[in-house]
């Protein structure tokens, strides 16, 4: 007897497939549980059916099954736990290349909600990397702000901001956990915004980040360094952004130019 499928996964067992097709099993699969894990009907955290049930339901071996999932794991969809079993993973944030939004806008775009946690607004020395971004005299100081970024109430990223008081004088004044940094600069300081640059890593949390973040140890964070810049090329804002690993995935465009 067949045992059957956890609460609310009954979608998955009702995955027929095709063995005379050209279409490999283990892709056939994939496509399949794909199109049910995008429609959004079940939530985060959804275990999925036992394997063992699911391999005598396709009539295949663990193998081929462990094939499909690792195809959706690398696409962020599935994740799985050794010794708990399979589940449906959250939602992760998308961030496209040559698309420049603030935080606020991207969440947004996405149909969340989209929150923050002032943790530090203070003025600080110049470091040296603000001396060699910005090309300041000596004298002049740096807003440093750092920002629990939130969406739907979950906490996805820890933001450290550096932005020189001469762009923004008494920065301070502005509730900067309810509103976007970049609105205030173009409606309030008449910057224009033009471009930035952002520099993508894999890192390991430090201990505050996993606390903030509520992460378990061992999962990575994926770290954006941010240039932003004005017009005419003026440096306006340093930004250093870590992101969770399993809750943000980074899109990025290339063209081939013609070689020769």
């Amino acid at each position: 007897m067949k045992s059957a499928a956890p609460p609310g996964t009954q979608g998955f067992t009702s995955i027929r497939i095709e063995k005379s097709s050209p279409v490999p099993v283990y892709a056939q699969i994939a496509d399949a549980m794909r199109n049910l894990l995008r429609s959004g009907v079940f939530p985060a955290g959804t275990a999925l059916p036992p394997e063992r049930a699911l391999c005598e339901q396709f009539g295949i071996s663990r193998m081929t099954l462990r094939q499909a999932y690792e195809t959706l794991e690398r696409e962020g969809l599935i994740e799985s736990h050794r010794g708990r079993g399979t589940f449906v993973a959250p939602q992760r944030l998308q961030k496209k290349q040559q698309e420049m939004r603030s935080f606020t806008e991207e969440i947004r775009s996405r149909g969340l909600t989209p929150s923050s946690r002032l943790l530090v607004c203070r003025l600080v020395p110049q470091s040296s990397l603000d001396v060699e971004f910005f090309n300041l005299s000596d004298t002049e100081q740096i807003y440093e702000i750092e920002r629990l970024r939130l969406a739907d109430n979950v906490p996805v990223a820890v933001e450290l901001i550096h932005i020189p008081q001469q762009v923004c004088p008494h920065l301070d004044r502005f509730d900067l956990a309810a509103q976007s940094i970049y609105s205030i600069l173009e409606e309030n300081y008449g910057v224009a915004l033009t471009h930035c640059s952002e520099y993508i890593s894999a890192a390991r949390p430090t201990r505050e980040q996993k606390q903030l973040l509520g992460m378990q140890s061992g999962e990575p964070v994926l770290t954006v360094d941010r240039r932003t810049f004005g017009d005419n090329e003026t440096p306006v804002e340093l930004a250093t952004t870590t992101y969770r690993g399993d809750m943000y995935t980074a899109i990025v465009h290339s063209v081939r130019s013609n070689s020769v």
